[in-house]
């Protein structure tokens, strides 16, 4: 029997997603019968099919008549949905998502940082500026600085005035608060990160469009070095074992 969290349907639906996720129950094949997961789950049938509609919801099942619940190809699924997001980065093959998603800040995050130079009032640079001192702040305290790292950039995709933006960037949060976390171990890493952090503030301050884009860019592209970097396991990033000392 899963424990409730919230409402029943819940935590059968994140188990069912989790399984999934990991080929437990691979593409094409049916879900068990409402009977066994019932039994299994002790849960009633208005329980599964909440969950299961939800699953449908979010693309990885589609229910047939005769055949029962089928999993669906990947490519059906609906990448961005929160709950997929973090069940692909609990497992290993999460590093996918977190790269993937990296490509893509390096699309959309040069040209915010322009948007927010430019378009930027005295008051939205003001509020940067503070986030930029909570990172002076913390840049001791590895755990706070990741928290404090994505409010910087959060703060510049809401200065952009790109409303998508906040929504994407809250999709975003989970696997890229992992990778920070990740880079951050890396020796010399976070000083990187913060260096390039005040190159992006100063550009931004200045009304620079195009210093702002290229800090930004830079930023993105040293990330994507220092995770290649990083190893996968089974719930987080972690370092690659330390080579052996020569003597």
């Amino acid at each position: 029997m899963i424990a409730p969290k919230g409402p029943m349907w819940v935590p059968v639906m994140h188990e069912l997603l989790d399984r999934i996720v990991t080929g437990a129950y691979p593409e094409g094949s049916a879900l068990p019968s409402e009977g066994q997961l019932g039994a299994e789950f002790d849960v009633s049938r208005t329980v599964l099919r909440e969950s299961v509609k939800v699953l449908t919801e979010k693309g990885l099942v589609s229910t047939w008549r005769g055949r029962g619940t089928i999993v669906e190809p990947a490519k059906h699924w609906r990448t961005f949905d929160p709950d997929l997001l973090a069940a692909r980065l609990r497992h290993p093959g999460g590093e996918v998502v977190v790269r993937e998603l990296l490509i893509l800040r390096k699309g959309i995050e040069p040209v915010l940082a322009s948007m927010a130079a430019l378009a930027a009032d005295d008051e939205q640079r003001a509020s940067l500026q503070r986030r930029f001192d909570d990172l002076e702040r913390w840049k001791d305290d590895p755990a706070s600085y990741v928290l404090a790292d994505g409010d910087f950039h959060a703060e510049i995709a809401e200065m952009s005035g790109v409303v998508i933006a906040r929504d994407l960037f809250d999709l975003m949060a989970e696997p890229f608060t992992l990778a920070r976390r990740g880079t951050a171990l890396i020796p010399g890493g976070q000083e990187i990160a913060h260096a390039q952090h005040r190159a992006i503030l100063d550009g931004i301050l200045a009304r620079d469009g195009a210093a702002s884009s290229a800090a930004m860019y830079e930023h993105m592209q040293s990330a994507e070095d220092r995770l290649a970097q990083l190893e996968w396991s089974t719930d987080r990033l972690v370092l690659p074992a330390a080579p052996p000392r020569r003597t």
